[in-house]
Parts: structure tokens; sequence; C-alpha cells
């Protein structure tokens, strides 16, 4: 079966999702970057349809040189993230991130440059090192993304649009096609090796092209930095005015409260806020806030007075969305909203 029309339209959509990501101001380094791996993906399908459509192209050098492009993919994987999630900006020092596709390429130069021989590549363990090489850079975005989003449950009480979960479904995608890539190393199936994974890549650009379009500005978070000389002695009253202001003044009814606000609302430093919540009531900024916008939300709930949709509730306490609230309601109460509601007729 013939699926290069797939690649030409994939190869079409990511041309122009490449150029639109690069006009786009909102996430402008991180969208770049992903504008730049997109275009790489559009010449990898141009050359797959070349070489499908005729084996024995002009074109042949551009086709063996792409088969070394795969080195690329796990690099940008890690630097979108990082550039997303951080200020650091790409340096002239990253090209260390793309050593793996410069080693492999120029030691197959006289290939790329005279491919009709089908001379021996170079290097042996090309399939194997490619794996390892590439998957280690997605382990390492996802490590990174990891540590973002506990930096932010640290410092933002509502991270709804924020906590980068469609990041996620990139790294599903950069899952299935590794392991199409890795079981065509291991089964030779003639059909499947010739059309899959370049129709998982046509898919992935769409899909992400248009996530990544669709996303918020993201602000990277500043480190709350810890003093050695931490004085432990003044927990006791942080936490005392902490709760004056969640309890009398109902500060957890902002839906943007963060620790900057807290802390200066509350006098104390931020680093100072963030420890008494971290270390005395052993949570999360978000989750210290939460705890506090549920048992409001319980009291509504109880009322049998209160006609008020969920959805209300959920926002006059201070959460911005339904999943949101449902999700931290049932984790405090191993039960949903409409399920708690219910039981208190």
């Amino acid at each position: 079966m013939n699926f290069t029309y797939v690649y030409v339209i994939g190869a079409a959509q990511g041309l122009i999702l490449a150029v639109a990501l690069w006009t786009k101001e909102a996430n402008k380094r991180s969208n770049r970057v992903l504008s730049v791996w997109m275009l790489l993906l559009v010449v990898d399908l141009i050359m797959k349809v070349l070489y499908i459509n005729d084996q024995d192209t002009a074109f042949l050098p551009g086709y063996v040189l792409v088969t070394f492009f795969p080195f690329l993919y796990g690099s940008f994987f890690y630097l979108y993230i990082r550039t997303i999630v951080s200020k650091s900006t790409i340096k002239w020092q990253d090209w260390i991130h793309f050593v793996g596709f410069i080693f492999m390429a120029g030691a197959n130069i006289p290939w790329i440059f005279n491919p009709w021989d089908n001379g021996p590549r170079a290097f042996g363990y090309f399939d194997l090192s490619l794996y390892l090489y590439s998957v280690s850079y997605v382990i390492a975005g996802l490590l990174t993304i990891r540590r973002y989003r506990k930096a932010l449950e640290q410092q933002q009480s509502n991270t709804e649009g924020m906590a980068l979960i469609w990041i996620d479904v990139m790294a599903y995608f950069q899952a299935l096609i590794w392991f199409v890539a890795v079981s065509q190393w291991l089964m030779s199936i003639k059909s499947y090796d010739v059309w899959i994974i370049y129709l998982t890549v046509a898919i992935w650009m769409t899909v992400m092209g248009y996530l990544a379009l669709l996303q918020q500005n993201i602000k990277p978070l500043e480190k709350i930095a810890v003093p050695a000389d931490v004085e432990d002695d003044r927990f006791p009253e942080v936490d005392a005015k902490l709760k004056q202001l969640m309890e009398h003044d109902h500060l957890y009814l902002d839906a943007t409260l963060n620790i900057g606000q807290l802390a200066k609302k509350s006098g104390y430093p931020e680093y100072l806020v963030s420890l008494v919540i971290n270390r005395k009531h052993r949570q999360s900024f978000r989750e210290y806030i939460n705890f506090y916008r549920i048992k409001a939300a319980e009291i509504k709930l109880k009322d049998t007075d209160n006609s008020s949709s969920i959805l209300d509730i959920a926002y006059d306490c201070g959460f911005t969305s339904k999943s949101t609230f449902n999700s931290a309601f049932k984790k405090t109460n191993q039960q949903t909203p409409s399920q708690f509601r219910q039981n208190c007729l």
C-alpha cells in the first residue's frame, strides 16, 4: 500500500504549523525550537516520499542524510522542554546536545555523498546507539518537566494551563515512535518497516503543532532561595498568621493566589512561608490552599438550601475548573462532590 500521500499531507501541515509556531509571540523561545524541529521532520518526510517514488533519485544523498536526523529528535524534545520551563535560551554551548548527529553524519560522509555505491555504514551499532542516545534525551526532558511541576505546586494555588499536561501527550507519542522503531529493528516485516513509523510521525506533527499553538504564555518559575540559617523558632508565629489569613481573611478564595502574594500579605519572607507549609503541614503550597478551598466547598455542599451547581461552588471556593475541583475533592474525601452532596441529603 502506498502511503506517500499521507506523508505529503503531513509535511504540508508540518510546514504551515512550523511557520505559525515561529511567528507566535507566546512562549517564543520554545515555539521556535519546536518550529525548527518540525521543519526537520518536514524534510525527513519529503525525502522519504522522493525515495519511495524513485529509489535511484538524484536526491538520494539527502535521503541518506535524513536517516541520521533521529539523532536530533530526542535532543530537540529536551531543549523544547528546557526552554519552555526556564529562562534559558539556546546558546552556542548547546551544540553538545547534537554531538550524536554530528558524529554519525560525520563518520558517514562518504556514504552520504555517494550513496549509490550502497557502501557499509561507518559505524556498526547504528540502531542501538540511536535508541540509547535519543531515549536518554527523552528521559532527561521528562525529568525536567517533573521538576517544573513540583516547583509549580510549591508556588501556585491553581496550575490550570500551566502544568503542561499536554507535554505528556508529546512524551506518549515519542514513546510510541521509538517503540515502532525498536520493533522494526527486531522484526523484519517489510510492509511494516516501510510506512508505519512515518505515518506515526506525520500524525505526531499535526497533533503537537496544534497543541503548541493553543498554549497560553508560560512564565518560568523563580526558585525559592532558602538561606542556610533558617530560624525554626519563627514557625509557630508564621503558621498562626497563615491560619488567620486563611480562616478570617479567606485569601484562598482568590483563584490567582500564589506564594509570593501570600508571603507579602503575611509579612514574612517567601522561603519561610514555604518552609512552614512544607514542614509543619507536610503539604505543597497548592495542597495547603486546596485544603481550605475544599473545606469551604464541603460547607456549601452540605447546605440543603444551597441550589448552586457544583461548578458554581467550585468557582466560588477558588477553583478554576470542575475537573481540578473534582480531582482535589476526591483525593481528600475519597468521593466526588456529587456523591458527597448526595450523601448529605
